[in-house]
């Protein structure tokens, strides 16, 4: 799965993107906070009426959770949403590219099924961003594309490059693509800029929270009891858990999602007294900078965790036996598995009164796409494809549109389709880039794997009710737009410098500062101008 990380290369492809506005935006380079950030009516949620969950929802965030795919999946369309035109797109994957239509069977059983032949340009994530940026300065996205919410000018951008589909989305409007309907309305706010909605959510909800995994089968082959634990507890199994005579540490990476939770860190910015602070301003940071720096010093952490990017090898391994990743990472994790007994654990953190820790929710959205400008006819025809590839869980469209056709591309485990080895090349494991255009929203299912639900389901119940989401999300700055990139980074290295002991703890205070100059209050002030607009401050 592909993290938010602002993969359009920053600057590089916001200038391509704006030396082809032709003047044609209305705000281009504006920093105009309330024309940026003007509110509009959000979708109407309207939940599709599906398969009943396997286990109850205690918490309005709860995923659906369904141990085993519903037998006799029910088609949830009529015909097919498109009417013989070819349709292009431009999209990103993390997987190996797939075999091109006239090789691939699945993508013409697509094709077919569509209504409409489907032209992609698929990139490697590695490539996305430059890539992002020819086809912008070229023209060449085609009718749907994928983007992220991390580059400079990007309302300006929308307003250029994408179809305005609030008359067609916004309250009851979208009813007319009712699987549209059934996403969240915080994932439809990431799609708002500029007072319009201006793409479709990659929604992922609560599934792309970051969170500590252990791996069970070797605590217990190690006699160590995690439990729910504290900071404290947390670093006195990590002591009992390394070995590195065995090639064995506690964690692949430092655990700054459970420390945060342990130590109620806000979730990036957070109202205190009537003023937007961000958590690198708090003492919970520095005090999870003085833990990790500790756990490194003492060997706790795998010698490559914190220079390099490793861990899920490591974890899948056992050389690390806690790692931070996310829940929809746990089917991977399983799928990748050749150990017998192989099992994860989910850690409840608890702060040291022992409350249930305050636990980061991840953004709605993995990214968005959008539409080019066109004709109503044809911006309709294009949202019914939409809707048709975000049919939800449950369906045979969903069965299709995940794993293909049968016996060449899936085999039945009881009710539960097991990808085959050509199911693996030609529908990406499952991931076909399509699911970066628009996708359902995302289960906790685990096909194969009944007590891994079960593992995600108690630990969902757990921390929901406390758990924080993004104040600010949703809401557009400027600043954070054009300098937020080269200030994280900065950050982010006198992060590392910490944690490595190149650099002692006090130099924080004064990285702080230099963040506040450089933009980090011009950010804040932009934030709280733009909740003051929408009516959530």
């Amino acid at each position: 799965m592909i993290s938010r990380r602002g993969l359009l290369g920053g600057s590089v492809a916001a200038a391509a993107g704006l030396a082809g506005l032709s003047g044609c935006a209305t705000v281009t380079r504006s920093k105009d906070i309330a024309a940026l950030n003007r509110p509009v009516e959000l979708p109407t949620y309207q939940r599709f009426d599906g398969p009943k969950p396997d286990l109850p929802t205690t918490h309005e965030l709860m995923p659906d959770c369904f141990y085993r795919f519903p037998a006799d999946p029910p088609q949830a369309t009529q015909g097919s949403p498109g009417d013989g035109s070819e349709i292009s797109g431009t999209v990103q994957t993390s997987n190996p590219i797939p075999p091109t239509a006239d090789r691939n069977p699945y993508w013409q059983e697509l094709n077919k099924r569509l209504g409409s032949p489907l032209r992609l340009s698929i990139t490697a994530a590695s490539d996305w961003g430059s890539k992002f940026a020819t086809a912008v300065a070229g023209d060449t996205l085609g009718d749907m594309f994928n983007v992220d919410g991390g580059f400079a000018y990007l309302p300006q951008f929308l307003e250029a490059r994408a179809q305005d589909l609030t008359e067609h989305l916004s309250g009851d409007a979208i009813l007319e693509y009712p699987f549209l309907a059934n996403l969240s309305a915080e994932s439809w706010r990431g799609c708002v800029y500029s007072g319009g909605i201006r793409a479709v959510p990659i929604q992922r909800g609560v599934m792309s929270s970051n969170l500590l995994l252990a791996r069970q089968d070797l605590l217990d082959q190690l006699g160590v009891d995690l439990g729910s634990p504290n900071a404290d507890e947390l670093i006195k199994a990590a002591a009992a858990i390394t070995d590195e005579k065995q090639n064995r540490w506690a964690f692949a990476v430092p655990p700054t999602a459970a420390l945060a939770a342990m130590l109620g860190m806000p979730n990036d910015w957070e109202v205190r007294d009537g003023k937007l602070v961000h958590s690198r301003e708090t003492e919970e940071h520095k005090e999870m900078l003085s833990i990790t720096a500790k756990l490194q010093a003492d060997g706790l952490i795998h010698p490559d965790g914190i220079a390099k990017n490793n861990q899920k090898v490591w974890f899948s391994q056992g050389s690390a036996v806690l790692t931070q990743d996310t829940y929809s990472s746990i089917q991977s994790f399983y799928r990748r598995n050749t150990v017998e007994g192989f099992a994860i654990s989910l850690p409840v953190a608890r702060q040291r009164d022992g409350d249930v820790g305050r636990f980061l929710l991840g953004s709605p959205n993995n990214s968005i796409a959008t539409i080019k400008p066109s004709s109503p006819e044809r911006t309709r025809l294009l949202l019914r494809v939409l809707n048709w590839m975000a049919a939800p869980f449950g369906t045979q469209e969903y069965l299709f549109r995940k794993f293909g056709l049968p016996d060449r591309h899936y085999t039945l485990d009881g009710t539960d389709p097991v990808l085959t080895e050509v199911g693996g090349s030609e529908v990406c494991l499952g991931e076909f880039p399509i699911q970066y255009l628009i996708d359902g929203g995302f289960p906790v299912y685990f096909p194969g794997h009944p007590e891994a639900v079960d593992v995600a389901y108690n630990h969902l119940k757990a921390i929901l009710p406390t758990a924080a989401t993004k104040p600010v999300y949703g809401t557009y700055s400027p600043t954070q737009s054009t300098r937020g990139k080269i200030l994280d980074s900065r950050m982010d290295a006198t992060t590392k410098d910490i944690q490595l002991g190149r650099a002692d703890l006090g130099s924080w205070d004064q990285a702080v500062a230099d963040w506040r100059k450089s933009g980090g209050d011009a950010i804040r002030h932009e934030y709280e101008e733009a909740l003051a607009i929408q009516g959530r401050n």
